[in-house]
């Protein structure tokens, strides 16, 4: 019994410790600010906040009670359709806001080699989501 306990405090305590680092990481560098810039609509503010909340939440839910999509494959493209949304406005808010790119370019000064490093990553994304999805036994 006592081993249940430790486990499912281990785990709370896992769980909290991811949350609030991915929340002060949101905070520190300014995504939901940047997101409400570029929607131009400030009175949507708590919106986003509670979006960004409530979608952490579901997704720990979801992680934690291992929820399937079984009888309801119908649902599977309109989420990822979200989930792709949700990842992508979080990179463009996270790479604004760092300028992750154009400090790498001045830095290693390879200007006119911009567009084959974008390139490269986005090819390198695709192989490595088709190698995953379609070969049996890869994930």
């Amino acid at each position: 019994m006592i081993k249940y306990v430790i486990t499912i405090l281990a785990g709370l305590a896992g769980g909290l410790a991811i949350g609030a680092s991915i929340t002060a990481f949101f905070v520190v560098l300014g995504v939901t600010a940047q997101i409400v810039k570029w929607s131009k609509k400030n009175e949507y503010l708590i919106f986003y906040q509670i979006s960004m909340v409530l979608g952490a939440l579901l997704s720990c839910l979801v992680y934690f009670f291992d929820f399937t999509l079984k009888y309801l494959n119908f649902l599977t493209i309109p989420l990822g359709i979200l989930a792709g949304i949700f990842v992508g406005t979080v990179t463009s808010a996270l790479t604004e806001t760092l300028d992750i790119i154009s400090a790498t370019v001045n830095k290693l000064g390879i200007a006119k080699w911009v567009y084959l490093i974008v390139m490269t990553l986005l090819i390198g994304k695709i192989a490595g989501s088709l190698l995953f999805f379609l070969v049996p036994g890869f994930h």
